[in-house]
């Protein structure tokens, strides 16, 4: 099983994103068995839903993150990842400050997919903002599940 963990700040825009759009990968690849995903935040405080635009840009795309609640990042979610992907080089130090075993499974979202720089947080942003922060993760996620799909052990 290979588990892979997205990070952002508050775990109700980025990463649920981020989730549902990799999830969604798992599934149409008949991998729900070999591959887990899981959204957590270094500042997800109580179990906040998503942002209404984070669920209006996922919907646009079939997928719908309505039942998400947001998580905290706890050492034993970073500890049982094999692969952690997080939104910015500063939740990357972050998650490697907290959990220093975790540090080399630990990349953003961009450098795992062979690119650089970070996905810009659109909280409190425009629908218009959320979206493209979603295009930008959607392309992201594309690339990144050639990795994840070969990590599983599939060529395709």
């Amino acid at each position: 099983m290979v588990r892979v963990l997205l990070i952002c700040t508050g775990n109700t825009c980025r990463s649920p994103m981020a989730e549902a759009m990799l999830a969604a990968r798992v599934k149409a690849g008949g991998l729900e068995d070999k591959v887990k995903v899981l959204s957590a935040g270094l500042a997800a405080y109580g179990a906040s839903p998503p942002s209404a635009h984070a669920r209006t840009a996922m919907a646009t795309r079939g997928l719908d993150i309505a039942a998400h609640r947001s998580r905290q990042l706890l050492p034993e979610f970073a500890k049982a990842a094999d692969v952690i992907l997080t939104m910015t080089a500063a939740h990357k130090r972050a998650v490697a400050g907290m959990v220093p075993e975790a540090a080399g499974k630990v990349h953003t979202l961009a450098e795992y997919a062979g690119e650089a720089g970070d996905v810009a947080d659109p909280f409190g942003g425009s629908a218009e903002l959320y979206e493209a922060c979603a295009a930008e993760m959607e392309r992201l996620v594309d690339k990144v599940w050639q990795k994840i799909n070969h990590l599983a052990g599939n060529s395709a």
